[in-house]
């Protein structure tokens, strides 16, 4: 039982993987129905200067309803006919991560650099990062973007799918809904600190493992690309904290670090 169980998760995750693929983000009218989408629409619509209570309700009535939503679809549909709910299952776990989105975005943005184009990798970089890019040289303005690829590594790709081999898809639900809530209104200052307080420390608190376990991966992937896997161990480790994010410093060191020289 447990060997079918587990087949029938790699199956749905190997064809949620390939539909991202494939596919990439929904576009057209299947965009209204992503998930993220509606609950950053509830959150932003609801949103207005608060304490630290309206931001726990405000991130409850964001998050919970749709995640409870999101998973009964696949679940009904499977009872109807099983190879349709696998299908839509697949479908609605590649919706909690990106990994086709943010390749293609950075190709985007490293062919403007090369063609000379700064100020339109600048506008595209800015989309992506939430510093100021605008007087960035070349150099630098590649780094903002290897920076946010390594973010979004773990909150894009690797927090939703480990939280998917605990907790199936609710936990890769919640990962990436918790994600966009800090996306929405996690920042520092009025009028969102207080409201923003709660969605900023769930976040924090489910992408600590994965963040950490990112080191390991990227060392993984650095050894099989012939690229400095000891080094990225090691500047990981020792400059992680480098940034204010306890998280995000784990794989911006780690990529950092698999790129210099022996």
């Amino acid at each position: 039982m447990l060997e079918v169980l587990m087949l029938y998760y790699v199956v749905i995750l190997m064809a949620s993987v390939i539909l991202d693929t494939v596919l990439g983000e929904p576009r057209g009218i299947f965009i209204k129905t992503h998930p993220v989408v509606i609950s950053g629409n509830i959150a932003f619509k609801l949103f207005k200067p608060g304490n630290k209570l309206f931001g726990i309700l405000l991130w409850f009535i964001s998050v919970i309803p749709i995640m409870i939503i999101y998973y009964l679809i696949p679940r009904i549909l499977i009872m109807v006919n099983v190879v349709v709910g696998i299908i839509v299952y697949a479908y609605i776990l590649k919706l909690t991560f990106s990994i086709k989105l943010m390749r293609n975005y950075a190709k985007r943005i490293l062919r403007n650099i090369e063609s000379g184009n700064l100020d339109k990798a600048r506008m595209l970089t800015q989309e992506i990062v939430r510093r100021n890019v605008w007087d960035l040289d070349t150099p630098h303005l590649i780094s903002a973007v290897i920076e946010s690829l390594a973010e979004s590594f773990v909150d894009g790709i690797l927090s939703p799918l480990f939280y998917f081999a605990l907790l199936g898809l609710p936990g890769a639900l919640l990962q990436r809904l918790s994600n966009t809530m800090d996306s929405v209104v996690g920042y520092k200052g009025w009028p969102y600190e207080d409201v923003g307080w709660f969605s900023a420390r769930v976040d924090t608190v489910l992408n600590y493992i994965p963040a950490r376990l990112s080191s390991v991966i990227i060392a993984v992937a650095s050894a099989l690309m012939g690229l400095n896997w000891r080094n990225s161990i090691k500047v990981a480790i020792h400059e992680h904290d480098n940034v204010k994010s306890i998280n995000s410093g784990w794989p911006m060191a780690s990529f950092a670090g698999a790129w210099r020289s022996c």
